[in-house]
């Protein structure tokens, strides 16, 4: 079993970055989905937190992803 150590504050601000860099395009095409981020960019788009997480988990394996609600109403969280 893999251990992971993450600076969790580092993690949240990165994901918000990626988050903020690709607003207009989330928010005008994905209001109201979820999205599934890692440090470097999007991984995937649910509709459901388990889907995001479902597809982000299949391309990007072992990474630890933020996931929250595209718009201004959202709700985070972190998935190891």
């Amino acid at each position: 079993m893999t251990t992971v150590t993450v600076a969790k504050e580092e993690f949240v601000r990165k994901c918000e970055e990626v988050y903020q860099r690709n607003k207009e395009t989330l928010e005008s095409k994905c209001e109201g989905k979820i999205v599934a981020l890692y440090d470097e960019g999007v991984a995937a788009i649910g509709t459901s937190i388990d889907e995001a997480s479902k597809a982000a988990e299949k391309k990007f394996l072992g990474k630890i992803f933020y996931v929250r609600r595209i718009g201004k109403f959202s709700a985070a969280g972190i998935l190891f």
